[in-house]
């Protein structure tokens, strides 16, 4: 592939996932796989983008004071606990038979979040009292931190439902995930790096290109233009959605 190519490709996909609240890792593995990277390098290399490009749009977040930091707590915490626990097991556990599973599950979920309804947009979470939110925090965590480690992901596509489930508005539900997706995305990197052969001029780039993406995207959540802005709460969940069924065919591409 043509690095000019790669590069906007980097950037179009760091600016989606920053506004989604993910980091993209879910994309790039099978992007560098397809490349002819070897799976865990490209493992490690997807993961240290996820690292760069949560870390850039969590900085918006944060300032933006859009970060719920009494329910993130808990989700980093168990999460970069069970990611390099995940990572051991991605050791032993048929790869085929995981990217399978996960893609239908993927799926199921994509398919979930276009045909629900009145699901987010209200920031009832706030209403959670302490040990609601860290007891879910915790639970969820692991899975996520787990699924992490294992397939080299950051959790995100499973965290941001989560978030809306439990009734988080669609703007506070991505800034949340991105801080969590940026702890998790950075334990299941330090659990895979020992056996990656990184290029680190191309890894640093690459790096510059998902800083400044995360930084375009996590700006467009608070586009001025109010009907540009309206569009993107009305559509969030259907925008989600396809999201997650693309990647799931991605997935399943990787494995033909």
């Amino acid at each position: 592939m043509d690095p000019l190519i790669l590069v906007a490709l980097v950037l179009l996909l760091s600016i989606l996932f920053s506004f989604l609240g993910m980091g993209g890792a879910v994309i790039y593995v099978p992007l560098f796989y397809w490349l002819g990277i070897d799976l865990i390098t490209a493992i490690a290399m997807a993961l240290m983008l996820n690292v760069v490009t949560t870390a850039s749009a969590s900085i918006t977040y944060l300032r933006k004071k859009a970060v719920d930091l009494p329910t993130a707590a808990p989700f980093i915490l168990s999460s970069a606990i069970a990611a390099p626990l995940g990572a051991y097991v991605s050791t032993s556990v048929p790869e085929e038979f995981v990217l399978h599973t996960f893609s239908v599950v993927v799926a199921a979920a994509g398919v979930f979040m276009i045909l629900s309804k009145d699901i987010g947009g209200n920031d009832t979470a706030s209403n959670l009292n302490v040990k609601e939110r860290f007891a879910i925090g915790i639970i969820s965590g692991l899975f996520i931190g787990s699924i992490a480690g294992l397939l080299g992901i950051g959790g995100g596509i499973f965290l941001v439902p989560i978030l809306l489930f439990l009734g988080f508005g669609v703007r506070r539900a991505p800034a949340t995930s991105a801080l969590v997706v940026l702890f998790s995305s950075l334990s299941g990197f330090l659990s895979h790096i020992s056996n990656a052969q990184i290029e680190l001029r191309t890894l640093a780039i690459l790096g510059i290109v998902a800083f400044i993406g995360g930084q375009l995207g996590s700006h467009l959540m608070y586009f001025r233009v109010s009907s540009l802005r309206g569009f993107f709460e009305k559509y969030f969940k259907k925008i989600f959605g396809l999201l997650l069924i693309l990647i799931s065919m991605m997935l399943q591409l990787s494995l033909l």
